[in-house]
């Protein structure tokens, strides 16, 4: 069930395949299989960082079972990721990870806790 969510003041060409691959990515990144994955990209934003608007991201990581073996693989395979698709070098966003209990979390009817 995990949710990546990616927030930039970057213009993306093309949301369809960023979106795709992010999923990808994320997919490895967390060891998930794609089916699992859902993600988001809001772009063109107005934002700051180090009172500057050069290239920024703020991404987002919901996901059950978040050890600090993923988090850290995930911190350096999406960081990596995003700099090279939006440009924005990894000092220029923040990856915020929250960790969810199973019953906290709605699907098909139910709760993953329940379903698991």
């Amino acid at each position: 069930m995990p949710y990546i969510e990616i927030k930039t003041n970057v213009q993306v060409q093309d949301h369809k395949k960023f979106i795709k691959e992010l999923s990808t990515y994320s997919a490895a990144a967390l060891n998930k299989p794609i089916s699992y994955i859902c993600v988001s990209l809001q772009d063109n934003l107005s934002m700051l960082f180090n009172d500057s608007d050069e290239p920024t991201y703020i991404a987002g990581v919901t996901s059950i079972g978040l050890d600090s073996a993923t988090k850290t693989k995930m911190s350096k395979e999406l960081g990596e990721w995003l700099e090279k698709e939006l440009k924005a070098s990894n000092d220029r966003g923040y990856i915020f990870y929250y960790a969810v209990d199973p019953a906290n979390v709605g699907y098909k009817g139910s709760l993953i806790g329940q379903l698991i």
